[in-house]
């Protein structure tokens, strides 16, 4: 015991266990935002116990690799540095986060543009998890895609993307401020754009088959103007709606599950670039 102590007094050892604290802290600071915004490692619907409890994990996981780096040792000393460096990890692990989950936050907007063309607009469901009214559409291809994508081992291609990006950006150094940096800036912008356009993409097919059908109903009305085409219209554009999401339903999420695994792509890349 007492050889412990004089071990743990040595001022040596103690420098270096504040070392690897301190880059325990900066790993945290990169994983944390991740775990918050990526819907099938935490998102809103997780407790925030849980995503704690995940980011403690990922940061066990990662910390032995960014140490065997020597990461910790050019750590700078002066408390301003090192404020930045958090700072800094913190933003590249939002900047991540937020192009993991822009994918599924596509399925949100395409659920929306479904429930808007059944006439569902008024059938949200209250999640008390989140909470919030939810549409149902869209919290049902929000959870489904995010389901699959992990049981199909997506998770992994996300490990993967942040060991990569300690190669990329380490902990201990700043990326190079200037024309990359802005081609990153742009390129995300690019990459939020692009999912609203996959949102609309993937509800094409519903929304599609139900202005077919509105289309079917004026040719109705015409024929026979005495049929109440406004009553008889609802119920039957909420069914073909229904009806034109279960048979698209494995196309949608095979498109989801292509464009996640690009995205994480994009992820890769544009840390490289910086």
């Amino acid at each position: 015991m007492q050889q412990l102590l004089d071990l743990l007094n040595d001022p040596g050892v103690q420098r270096a266990i504040e070392r690897a604290i301190l880059l325990g802290a900066l790993v945290t600071a990169r994983v944390a935002p991740i775990v918050q915004l990526v819907p099938y490692l935490g998102g809103k619907a997780t407790p925030q116990t849980v995503k704690l409890g995940l980011s403690m994990a990922l940061t066990a996981l990662v910390f032995p690799l960014v140490f065997a780096s020597g990461a910790a040792d050019a750590l700078p000393n002066d408390p301003i540095s090192i404020t930045a460096l958090v700072f800094k990890e913190a933003l590249i692990g939002t900047a991540f986060g937020f192009v993991a989950s822009l994918v599924f936050e596509a399925t949100r907007i395409a659920g929306q543009l479904i429930d808007n063309a059944r006439g569902q607009t008024q059938a949200t469901a209250f999640a008390p998890q989140l909470p919030e009214r939810v549409s149902v559409s869209a919290d049902l291809l929000y959870q489904l895609s995010a389901l699959v994508f992990i049981v199909l081992g997506g998770h992994q291609l996300l490990i993967a993307a942040l060991l990569g990006s300690y190669v990329s950006i380490p902990p201990h150094q700043f990326p190079e401020l200037g024309a990359n940096v802005q081609q990153a800036a742009l390129a995300i912008a690019r990459l939020g754009a692009d999912a609203i356009t996959l949102g609309v993409l993937l509800a094409f097919p519903v929304t599609a088959s139900i202005l077919l059908t509105e289309i079917v109903l004026a040719f109705v009305n015409r024929a026979a103007p005495q049929i109440n085409v406004f009553f008889l219209g609802m119920p039957l554009k909420a069914c073909v709606g229904l009806a034109a999401l279960v048979f698209a339903l494995d196309a949608i999420i095979g498109r989801v599950m292509s464009e996640a695994a690009s995205y994480m792509s994009w992820v890769e890349r544009l840390l490289a670039a910086i």
